[in-house]
C-alpha cells in the first residue's frame, strides 16, 4: 500500500470522524443563533449608519464653508494688494531679470530654469487621462493678449510681479488645508495675465479679459465671486474659480485677482468609510426657479470641452418627479434633512445641508444597498465568530491533539527512519562527500525517493565537473581579450564585451603593427555562442595575429585567414569580422568587412552619421573569396566611430521590440562630447535599460574610437 494511502486512512479515522459528528450537531444551532442575532442588530446598525451619514454631510458642509472663507480671503487680499500697488505706484523688483511668457515655458530653448514635474500639475486630456507638465512654484508666467501694446504689457508685468510674494505666502499658509491649482491676476489696462505656478500651454488667442472669472468679477458688487465650473485653458482641467475685483477710489477697474481649485479636490476632501466606497454621490447644488442645478459633481471632471465655454450644468433629478419636488420643498423649508428616493432604478437615501446660509447645498446620496450591506456584514461576522468558537472548542481539540500525538508516536518509526537516512545522506553531500548513498527498503514512495536520490548523485558530480570546466574556459577566453585599449596618437579608444553564456563567440582585439603608431582594431561575431563558438573565435584570433604583420595588404591577410578558417569550421558555422587599421602618420583609416555590420561614424561638426561599410562575405564560408579594402581619411577631431556586434541592436524588450540602430545613434550623439570609455558604458547601460526584464540572448561587444586630431573626409575602395 502506498504511503499516502496509509496516512490518509490513519488521519481520516482519527481526526475527521469526531469533527464531522460535532460539526453536524452544531450547524443547525449556529444558523438559528446567527440569524436571530443579525436580525436584532440590523435596526441598531441602520440607526448608527444614519447618524454617521448625517455627521458626514454636516462635516462636509463645514469643510466647504471653511474652504470658501479661506479662498475668498485669499483673493480679496490679492485684490487689495493690487489696489495698494496701483495707488502707491509700487512695482516689482527693478532687478527682475526676465518676465517669462507662456511661449517661453513652451519653448525648450527659452524655458526658465528649475522647472519641475509632479502629480500636482497636469494636463487633462479629452479621454480623462492625465499627463504631467513642467512648471515652477517660484517663477510666474505672463500671458499678454494678442496685439497688446508692448509698453503697456511691460508696465502691467512690473505691477503684477509685486503680487508674487503674497501669493507664495498664501500658498504656504494654506498648503496643509487647500491645494490652490493656480493663483493669478490680470489688469484691465493691457489685459496681461500673471499666474503662479508658472507653466505653458495657454492658447494663442487667450485674453484674460474675455474669461468668465474676469467678466463676472468685474461687474459684480460682491467682494468675491464664485464662477461655475469651467475648463482651464492651459490644462483642460475642470476647475472652480473664486475671483475678486481691484478698484480705484473712483470705482474704475484696476484688474481682477483669482484662485483656481480643482473641482475633484473639493469633492474628495473627506475620506469615505470603506463600506461606502463607490456607493456615494456628492454634489454641490444651487436652488433656482427651474429646479436644483448641480454646480459640482465628479462626472464634470471628465466632461472637458472647449476652454472658451463653461461646462453645461446638469439638473438634479430622481426617477420620480414627485420625489424631486418633495426634496426641493424640504430644502426650501429646512437647511438640512434627508429623503428616500429612487435614482437609476435603485433606492437611495439623499441627505442635504445648506451652505453659507444661502440657496447652495451639499447633497450626499448613499445607496440603500450600501446601508443594508453593513447589516449583512454583521451577520457574516456572527457566522465567522461562531465558526471560530467551534474550531477552538477545547474538549474536542484536546481529544484530537491527544489522538494525533499517539498516532505520531506509533507511526514515527516506520515513517521517520528512512527520512532521517535521506537527511543524513544529504548532509554528507553538502559537506563534499559525493560517494554518499541512502539505503532505504520500505517498499513505498520513500524507497522510490531514495533510489532517485542515489541516481542523482553521479549526475550531480558530472554537472560540477562540467561547470568547473566551463568556468576555466571562461577565464581562458576572457584572458585572450585585451585588458586595456592601446595608446594611438590622435585617438581615444575603449571597448566592452559581455557574454550571455560562460563562453561566447564575440571577439575584439587590438594588434600593434610593426609600422610606427599603426594599430589594428578587430571585432568579430561567430554564429551562436557557447563552447563551439568560443573555439572558432580562438582559432580566428590565432590566425589573425599570425598574419597581422605580413607585408600584404588587408584583403590578402583576410584571404589567408579565411582560407585556413574555412577548413576548420563546421558546416553552417562562420564568423563575421571587421578589420580596421589606424595610420595616424598617413592620416587614413583602412578596413575590410567580412560580412560584419558597418562601423557607425558620427561627426558632431555637421551632426550627421556615416558608415564605414563593406560588402564581403563572412569568414569560413568560401575559402577562395577575394576581399576588398576601403580607406577614409581620419575624421575631424571629436568624431566618434562605433564598431559593434548584433547583440546590441537586436536586443529585445519584454514586448518583443528590437533596440535598433536609431537608439544606438541617439546614445552616440548625446555622448559625443565625452571620452570613449564613457560613450561605451552609456551604450551598454542604455541597452540594459531598454531590455528591462528580458534576458540577454546574444553576446554584446563594441569598440569606441574617438578622434582627437588629424581631420579628413572621403572614402575610397581597393581590392
Amino acid at each position: 500500500m502506498r504511503l499516502r494511502h496509509k496516512l490518509f486512512i490513519l488521519l481520516a479515522t482519527i481526526a475527521l470522524l469526531p469533527l464531522i459528528v460535532t460539526g453536524l450537531l452544531s450547524r443547525s444551532n449556529l444558523r438559528t443563533c446567527s440569524i436571530g442575532l443579525a436580525s436584532d442588530t440590523r435596526e441598531s446598525v441602520s440607526q448608527i449608519v444614519d447618524q454617521a451619514r448625517i455627521r458626514l454631510v454636516k462635516q462636509y458642509a463645514a469643510i466647504l464653508d471653511r474652504d470658501r472663507v479661506i479662498t475668498e480671503s485669499a483673493v480679496r487680499a490679492a485684490a487689495n494688494e493690487l489696489e495698494r500697488i496701483d495707488a502707491e505706484g509700487t512695482t516689482g523688483d527693478p532687478q527682475q531679470p526676465t518676465f517669462y511668457t507662456a511661449a517661453d515655458f513652451d519653448d525648450p530653448a527659452r524655458r526658465p530654469p528649475g522647472l519641475i514635474s509632479d502629480e500636482s500639475q497636469f494636463v487633462q486630456n479629452a479621454d480623462g487621462s492625465r499627463a504631467p507638465i513642467l512648471y515652477s512654484n517660484d517663477i510666474p508666467v505672463f500671458v499678454p493678449p494678442p496685439g497688446a501694446d508692448p509698453a503697456e504689457v511691460l508696465a502691467d508685468q512690473q505691477m503684477l510681479v509685486g503680487l508674487v510674494p503674497l501669493m507664495k505666502a498664501q500658498r504656504s499658509e494654506t498648503g496643509s488645508i487647500l491645494r490652490y491649482r493656480s493663483q493669478y491676476a490680470a489688469l484691465d489696462n493691457s489685459g496681461t495675465l500673471m499666474s503662479l505656478p508658472g507653466k505653458g500651454g495657454y492658447p494663442k488667442a487667450y485674453d484674460a479679459r474675455q474669461r468668465p472669472w474676469f467678466i463676472n468679477a468685474a461687474k459684480s458688487e460682491s467682494p468675491a465671486t464664485w464662477i461655475v465650473p469651467v475648463v482651464d485653458a492651459p490644462t483642460g482641467q475642470v476647475r472652480m474659480t473664486c475671483a475678486a475685483p481691484a478698484r480705484r477710489d473712483d470705482g474704475s477697474l484696476i484688474g481682477v485677482a483669482a484662485v483656481d481649485l480643482l473641482m475633484l479636490d473639493l469633492l474628495e476632501e473627506i475620506d469615505l468609510p470603506p463600506a461606502l466606497a463607490g456607493r456615494v454621490q456628492i454634489m454641490l447644488v444651487n436652488l433656482e426657479d427651474g429646479g436644483p442645478v448641480v454646480l459640482a459633481k465628479a462626472d464634470y471632471a471628465s466632461k472637458g470641452g472647449s476652454w472658451l465655454a463653461p461646462i453645461e450644468l446638469d439638473r438634479f433629478s430622481t426617477d420620480s418627479e414627485q420625489e424631486t419636488d418633495r426634496l426641493v420643498e424640504l430644502m426650501r423649508s429646512s437647511p438640512d434633512g434627508s429623503l428616500d428616493v429612487t435614482m437609476s432604478g435603485q433606492p437611495w437615501i439623499v441627505t442635504y445641508q445648506s451652505l453659507y446660509g444661502s440657496d447652495s447645498f451639499v447633497i450626499v446620496g448613499i445607496a440603500r444597498e450600501a446601508i443594508d450591506a453593513v447589516a449583512n456584514n454583521v451577520q457574516n461576522e456572527v457566522y465567522r465568530v461562531f465558526n471560530q468558537t467551534l474550531t477552538s472548542n477545547a474538549s474536542v481539540g484536546a481529544a484530537v491533539v491527544m489522538i494525533a500525538i499517539l498516532a505520531a508516536f506509533y507511526g514515527s518509526k516506520s515513517v521517520t527512519r528512512p527520512i532521517s537516512k535521506l537527511a543524513e545522506t544529504a548532509t554528507e553531500l553538502a559537506e563534499g562527500n559525493l560517494e554518499a548513498r541512502a539505503e532505504v527498503n520500505t517498499g513505498d514512495e520513500l524507497e522510490t525517493l531514495a533510489d532517485a536520490f542515489n541516481d542523482m548523485v553521479p549526475k550531480l558530480k558530472d554537472q560540477i565537473h562540467v561547470r568547473e570546466s566551463l568556468q576555466l574556459a571562461k577565464e581562458v577566453q576572457q584572458n585572450l581579450l585585451p585588458q586595456s585599449p592601446p595608446s594611438v596618437p590622435g585617438f581615444d579608444i575603449a571597448a566592452r564585451s559581455i557574454y550571455c553564456d560562460e563562453t561566447g563567440g564575440d571577439y575584439f582585439d587590438f594588434i600593434t603593427l610593426e609600422q610606427p603608431s599603426r594599430c589594428a582594431v578587430v571585432i568579430g561575431d561567430v554564429t551562436g555562442h557557447g563552447i563551439a563558438a568560443a573555439l572558432l573565435m580562438t582559432t580566428a584570433r590565432a590566425l589573425l595575429r599570425s598574419h597581422a604583420d605580413d607585408p600584404d595588404a588587408l584583403p590578402a591577410i583576410l584571404h589567408k585567414v579565411n582560407h585556413n578558417l574555412a577548413r576548420d569550421a563546421r558546416p553552417g558555422q562562420f564568423m563575421t569580422l571587421y578589420f580596421l587599421t589606424i595610420e595616424p602618420e598617413a592620416g587614413v583609416m583602412r578596413w575590410v568587412s567580412a560580412g560584419h555590420d558597418a562601423a557607425v561614424v558620427y561627426r558632431p561638426g555637421s551632426d550627421d552619421f556615416t558608415e564605414f561599410a563593406g560588402n564581403d562575405i563572412p569568414l569560413g564560408v568560401e575559402p577562395e573569396w577575394d576581399f576588398h579594402e576601403y580607406t577614409s581619411p581620419i575624421p575631424e577631431p571629436g568624431a566618434v566611430a562605433v564598431l559593434g556586434t548584433d547583440g546590441i541592436w537586436e536586443a529585445r524588450n519584454p514586448e518583443g521590440e528590437m533596440y535598433g540602430k536609431d537608439r544606438l545613434r541617439d546614445v552616440i550623439r548625446r555622448g559625443a562630447g565625452s571620452d570613449a570609455d564613457t560613450i561605451a558604458q552609456a551604450i551598454i547601460s542604455d541597452v540594459v535599460r531598454f531590455r528591462r526584464s528580458s534576458p540577454q540572448t546574444d553576446d554584446i561587444t563594441l569598440v569606441v574610437l574617438r578622434t582627437t586630431g588629424h581631420p579628413g573626409s572621403g572614402v575610397s575602395q581597393t581590392t
